[in-house]
């Protein structure tokens, strides 16, 4: 049946490359549904990798994908709908890098270093896609959109964490949670994409312990600076 749909798609011309009519399919039922499915966003992200989210077209992703040009439809309303969706997972992945992140066991110091070394371990991992994200942020509004929605996800959780901290007594009272998340995020992230995108030669041993005491210092953590040989 979803071969069907998907005939039927085949015969629209690739117009639909950041929106319009189609509507997003409804997630896929069957087993065979899901595969495919996943075989569409793994293919997307190395198309996208490639080539970039602006040259990338949906006849790229089915052609890597194996699958006819029509089936694209059943799964994914636009080409921005499935880049979402490829954000999505990249997103997961630095939420999981968070997560392993103890809250319990560590000094608020060792958190923030542990939580630095996993950001840049994730955006290692991801540092072509999210290349790709950066670039197309500035110039395509729907993956603007998109961008703001991950970064708001990061700066959400570091918000609150830096609550938690200062309900502890550990963090200076008068510091904003809110603007603290965003302006420290951006220094680690501005410095992960300097870094591991645009391949400014630094040292991750070096870089952690910086950014560390940037971090610390600037919430009113104790820490004593490591030395590094």
């Amino acid at each position: 049946m979803e071969e069907d749909v998907a005939a039927v798609a085949a015969a629209e011309p690739d117009s639909n490359e950041s929106g319009g009519a189609h509507r997003a399919a409804p997630e896929p039922v069957t087993e065979r549904g899901r595969r495919t499915r996943a075989q569409l966003i793994e293919a997307a992200r190395r198309v996208f990798e490639e080539k970039g989210y602006t040259e990338t077209r949906i006849g790229d992703i089915t052609s890597e994908a194996a699958v006819a040009h029509g089936t694209f439809y059943t799964y994914f309303g636009s080409k921005h709908e499935l880049f979402r969706e490829v954000v999505g997972m990249l997103v997961s992945d630095f939420a999981a890098q968070a997560r392993s992140v103890p809250a319990t066991g560590y000094s608020p110091a060792e958190r923030v270093e542990r939580a630095n070394r996993g950001y840049l371990w994730a955006y290692r991992r991801n540092a072509r896609l999210m290349g790709v994200l950066e670039q197309a942020a500035v110039t395509d509004p729907d993956v603007r959109e998109i961008r703001l929605d991950a970064r708001h996800t990061w700066v959400k959780n570091a918000e609150a964490a830096i609550r938690r901290m200062q309900d502890d007594g550990q963090v200076l009272e008068h510091i904003d949670p809110y603007y603290a998340a965003n302006a420290l995020g951006s220094m680690v992230d501005r410095f992960a994409f300097v870094w591991l995108v645009l391949g400014e030669p630094f040292e991750e041993e070096q870089a952690v312990e910086t950014l560390t005491q940037l971090y610390c210092g600037a919430l009113g953590i104790a820490r004593t600076p490591k030395v590094l040989g």
